[in-house]
């Protein structure tokens, strides 16, 4: 497998819940070495799909400021969007539960991981 070229929005929220790397994202933006060792568990040299989902649920947890099992729009860092806010928050009540978090950011992967396919 290729390494994976994530979406704006996953690579926004990789960047955001890795404190130490303070990086904008932009559309195709690609793992840096830093990124491929914390994301690489299994040090293949790839970011599998399991991978790549365990690291997302932490950064849920970590993102989670007040620990209500959702995500306000304050506790997302300033580089994510509105707009971007907007496509996770799926049922539109300010608030983006785990589920549709993980539901986009996967979504993002599957689609990321069907470009580099190509």
């Amino acid at each position: 497998m290729k390494r994976i070229v994530l979406s704006s929005l996953a690579s926004v929220l990789l960047a955001a819940s890795m404190a130490a790397q303070a990086q904008s994202a932009s559309p195709g933006l690609k793992l840096s070495p830093e990124q491929m060792q914390q994301l690489d568990q299994d040090k293949s040299g790839d970011v599998s799909r399991d991978e790549y989902q365990a690291f997302m649920e932490a950064s849920f947890t970590r993102l989670d400021a007040n620990h209500d099992g959702v995500l306000e729009r304050a506790e997302f860092p300033a580089s994510v969007t509105d707009a971007q806010f907007a496509v996770m928050d799926v049922n539109r009540d300010g608030k983006v539960t785990k589920a549709e978090f993980m539901n986009q950011v996967m979504a993002d992967f599957d689609e990321a991981a069907r470009q580099a396919a190509q």
